[in-house]
């Protein structure tokens, strides 16, 4: 499977600290953005910590010996998908430690989703308001869900490519990186197919963006010059917010 992968980030129009993160690790097969919570303190660093330690996390896990410990076992939930939920765990660990020992850090959080292509398939984690996109055949389809109160209990719909992993519920986040010692993280996989594109993208790009506008983008541009088109569409309709988004096509 061939990956090609750009990502861009953008501080807006109005904002006086770009507090978006994003990852671009070709030789792991992840990919990611975060989005520092802008009501607390250190926004910035929580988003750069996350994509910078589950980089670190990733590249040493060795899912060749036995995996069993420390990710749990689940019935039905594939080695890959639950090493990616230890390595979210363990970044909200280090986060939330962080905070906890700089009294001027305290309650520094962020979102984080990730896409992480391992033997072939390709496995979802996803907490907080950030999102993944997938396109394929013409649709674009939402692969992750909003950890807000007003998106509770609005689902997208399912398509062929998710295996829901895992149950979520939930403009204010109910779940983000920092808050508490532990979460829940949503997760999802499944088989990427050629010509499928992902994107990832936080909610400065598609709070400004229709979602046929992100599919058209895609499908108009490659990768690069798609995340680049993306960032100015964002910025013309107002740029309120940081932007952030990685755009992966399956060659």
């Amino acid at each position: 499977m061939k990956l090609i992968a750009a990502g861009q980030k953008h501080q807006g129009r109005f904002r006086p600290h770009n507090e978006d993160s994003v990852l671009l690790e070709p030789t792991l097969g992840l990919y990611a953005v975060a989005d520092g919570v802008e009501s607390e303190p250190s926004g910035e660093k929580a988003s750069a910590m996350a994509v910078t330690l589950l980089k670190e996390t990733i590249a040493a896990i060795n899912l060749e010996a036995d995996a069993t410990p420390p990710f749990d076992y689940a019935e039905g939930i594939p080695l890959p998908a639950r090493a990616l939920k230890f390595s979210f765990r363990e970044v909200n660990r280090q986060i939330f430690g962080a905070a906890a020992k700089d009294p001027q850090l305290l309650g520094m959080s962020t979102t984080l989703t990730a896409v992480w292509f391992r033997a072939g398939r390709a496995f979802i984690g996803n907490v907080g308001d950030s999102r993944a996109y997938l396109v394929r055949q013409g649709r674009i389809q939402q692969l992750t869900h909003d950890h807000t109160s007003l998106a509770q209990g609005n689902k997208p719909a399912a398509i062929e490519f998710i295996e829901n992993f895992s149950s979520t519920s939930e403009h204010e986040l109910t779940r983000a990186l920092g808050i508490n010692p532990d979460l829940e993280v949503q997760l999802a996989g499944g088989t990427p197919k050629p010509g499928d594109y992902f994107m990832l993208c936080t909610d400065g790009l598609y709070g400004e963006v229709r979602q046929f506008e992100l599919l058209d983008a895609i499908k108009a541009y490659p990768p690069e010059a798609a995340a680049k088109k993306l960032i100015n569409l964002a910025n013309e309709r107002g740029g309120k917010d940081n932007i952030a988004v990685v755009v992966i096509q399956v060659a």
